[in-house]
């Protein structure tokens, strides 16, 4: 009896809820949306969260629709909470989006990094202020944070988030940071290499073994996985360099130590055999024979293979196609090796292409620059067959004008034989106002106002004014120069200047001018004619001044002549790398050009520049001048030789490498004789700053002292370069390696100005 009583009243009970939900749906069907409204959003427009959803005024109400209305907004991430309403209204309902905005970061803090700068920090992290908080992003940004000290060495970095609430929903974002000490190389491991040793290999990788007084210095022996990951090229490629053909470089194996301040790393290495070439060949080549590609080759039959060499012979080979306007000629490398006599043929095939020539020349980024400055500094011309070799001396001729920051010359083929040349410049500052002071070990204390525009009205021109006042020197130059006079390849440049310098026995006084005309003759090598006009003033003289001195007290005035002639080959005349430069001149006054003083002055000139390795040079100079007066007249004071000093030879006082009076003053020399040279290394590669070493020999000659070699003065030393916008800027100390009584045995020299 219970259990028919018990099914009756399930019977009952799940009539009634058939009935509830038949009406529910029913009063669904028949319930419309009359209006929407979303209610809480401060930040985020209303239109904002209306276009994301998709039920609409005038919809039958869904239920199931309103849910995923919800769920849209929520995932928009701006809300911390989203529900869901409604108002019964006259024909439907009114449905409401209540929603709570997230807070609004107003700013990114980064607390305890003392090693790592906050903007470096800035740059991982892509939150944004005024951006709403987000707790995943938060997150992923920490691990970024993470990651970018591990980059730089910290394995034991930890980052923590914290959130300051502020007023309306505001907060600040704060990373604190606890860095650690970065993580240090303690033993770089080879396993498996027999025939090149553990310390040639560890040369040829970035990484490397920490040592406490020279990681001190340079930063070297900390552990960085994108340097370690690149180490594994850098051993293949020298063991394939040396003929292993077949070697296989492991992933290195990494093991931190339990501090987490220590790594050990061990590559693993499977060297092979060594490969020697046995014949080397070549495929597809009409243009030029075998004979003459063959002449090209830096690697020979019975060499051990090396794929650096095979590098420079695919380059020097294109090089030569190009240079006779094959510019998309390709030489691959194809290799046929005997693993029994462990020799390998070499064959290279060659695709010469089609000889192309150029269609246009196309100049972009110039805003200030006019074309024909641009166009005129090209070898090549629309119509002319390309020669690659033109291209390369363009870029040089380009880079050396100073007017741009950066020079790209671009072929873009645009059909079977043409193709244009995109010349990409980016302009820099040509127009430079400096106002600064100095110390130059020659003129002592100097104020200088500099103010230079070498790009006049983008014309190429150049006009200079400057003004040195000193304790020892004052100085008014102005200069103009125009490189191409009326268009024409003749330079011409005037000089105006009025120069006052004190010694230690005299004072002299120039002012005049000069003109002078500049013509190349060849791609490299080029002459200058002059004209100069100048009064010298020789007064103050001393008691103790040398005789010489004596004899020219007094106004007297200079009328002369000069011609010189010159090869230029550096690749980039403001700190070059390679080239020379090579130069004669002659000078020659009064006779018929008149004036009061008689002289010939003669000056060899000769600069070598040389890119061992990396980004370093090595610089060889020589000087040799000789001057004498004419028609019985002594050599200007102003004319003479003064060796010593830090343009001459370093390490010496002004003039000291020369002849001296009784009373050990400097009295010039009519000969000089002059050797340095430098290796220059980067410091800080960016800035422009070079450390260098340097050795200089030299010596000036008096009248009556023949040049000899057995005389010569000797000194050594290091020193700072910048090469500045106002001019190279050196700091140099020389040491005296064969000091006489008197003599100091250092000297620190500074000064702006040109190179040798």
């Amino acid at each position: 009896m219970r259990k028919k009583a018990a099914l009756f009243i399930c019977l009952i009970i799940c009539l009634l809820l058939f009935l509830a939900l038949r009406y529910v749906s029913a009063a669904e069907k028949e319930t419309r949306i009359k209006s929407i409204e979303i209610k809480g959003n401060r930040r985020i427009e209303t239109d904002t969260i209306k276009t994301r959803i998709k039920t609409r005024e005038g919809d039958l109400f869904s239920l199931a629709a309103a849910r995923e209305d919800l769920k849209t907004i929520f995932q928009m991430g701006y809300f911390d909470d989203v529900s869901i309403d409604s108002e019964d209204t006259e024909g439907g309902i009114n449905l409401i989006f209540a929603v709570k905005e997230k807070p609004v970061i107003t700013e990114v803090v980064f607390q305890g990094n003392k090693e790592v700068e906050a903007d470096k920090l800035k740059e991982k992290v892509n939150i944004k202020v005024e951006s709403f908080i987000d707790n995943q992003q938060i997150k992923e940004n920490i691990n970024k944070i993470v990651r970018f000290y591990e980059e730089e060495g910290y394995y034991d970095a930890r980052v923590t988030p914290v959130i300051k609430v502020l007023q309306d929903d505001k907060v600040s974002l704060i990373f604190y940071i606890v860095e650690g000490e970065k993580a240090q190389i303690k033993e770089i491991i080879f396993e498996g290499n027999k025939n090149i040793d553990s310390k040639k290999l560890k040369k040829s990788i970035s990484s490397s073994e920490h040592r406490w007084i020279i990681s001190y210095f340079t930063g070297s022996g900390l552990y960085k996985k994108d340097l370690v990951n690149s180490d594994v090229d850098s051993i293949k490629d020298l063991y394939l360099n040396n003929g292993y053909m077949d070697v296989q470089v492991g992933q290195p194996k990494v093991v931190l130590s339990e501090d987490r301040k220590q790594f050990t790393l061990t590559y693993p290495v499977i060297e092979g055999d060594q490969f020697t070439t046995r014949e080397i060949g070549f495929r597809g080549n009409k243009i030029i024979s075998t004979k003459g590609l063959r002449e090209k080759l830096s690697s020979k039959g019975g060499d051990i293979v090396r794929r650096d060499l095979l590098r420079k012979d695919v380059l020097a080979i294109t090089d030569m196609y190009g240079e006779k306007g094959y510019v998309f000629a390709q030489a691959v490398p194809q290799m046929s090796s005997n693993r029994e006599t462990r020799s390998v043929d070499i064959t290279f095939d060659i695709n010469e292409g089609d000889q192309v020539r150029v269609r246009e020349i196309n100049i972009y980024g110039n805003d200030k620059t006019r074309d024909k400055v641009i166009r005129r500094e090209i070898k090549v011309t629309e119509q002319d067959i390309v020669n690659t070799r033109d291209l390369k001396r363009s870029f040089q001729k380009l880079n050396n004008l100073n007017f741009f920051e950066t020079v790209e010359i671009t072929p873009e083929q645009v059909g079977k034989d043409m193709m244009d040349l995109n010349v990409r410049v980016k302009e820099k500052s040509t127009g430079t106002f400096s106002v600064g002071g100095g110390y130059s070990s020659v003129d002592r204390f100097v104020a200088l106002t500099d103010v230079t525009e070498g790009n006049l009205f983008g014309r190429g021109q150049l006009i200079k004014g400057k003004i040195e006042l000193g304790s020892r020197k004052t100085s008014y130059d102005i200069t103009f120069k125009e490189p191409y006079l009326f268009d024409y390849p003749v330079s011409g440049t005037l000089d105006l200047f009025n120069t006052k310098r004190d010694f230690t026995t005299y004072s002299e006084r120039r002012k005049g001018g000069a003109i002078s005309l500049g013509k190349s003759f060849t791609e490299y090598t080029g002459g200058t004619l002059s004209y100069k006009f100048e009064k010298l003033n020789i007064f103050n003289v001393a008691d103790d001044a040398s005789d010489i001195v004596k004899a020219q007290i007094g106004e007297t005035t200079t009328s002369s002549t000069g011609l010189s002639l010159y090869r230029d080959s550096r690749d980039y005349y403001f700190d070059p790398r390679s080239g020379s430069r090579n130069s004669v001149s002659f000078q020659y006054a009064g006779g018929f050009l008149r004036g009061d003083n008689e002289f010939i002055k003669t000056i060899g000139d000769s600069s070598w520049y040389y890119n061992p390795i990396w980004d370093t040079v090595i610089s060889v100079h020589g000087r040799l001048g000789y001057a004498v007066g004419i028609s019985g007249n002594e050599l200007p004071v102003g004319e003479r030789f003064y060796v010593g000093g830090i343009n001459t030879i370093r390490g010496f006082a002004f003039g000291k490498a020369g002849p001296l009076d009784s009373n050990g003053n400097i009295i010039g020399a009519n000969k000089e004789l002059i050797f340095n040279m430098e290796y220059t290394f980067p410091l800080v590669q960016e800035a422009k700053i070079k450390g260098l070493l340097f050795f200089d020999a030299g010596k000036g000659f008096d009248d009556d002292e023949p040049i000899s070699l057995d005389h010569i003065r000797y000194s050594a030393g290091t020193g700072i370069r910048w090469i500045s916008p106002v001019g190279p800027l050196r700091l140099e100390w020389g040491y005296n390696l064969n000091r006489k009584e008197g003599e100091k045995q250092s000297q620190m020299e500074f000064s702006i100005g040109t190179l040798f």
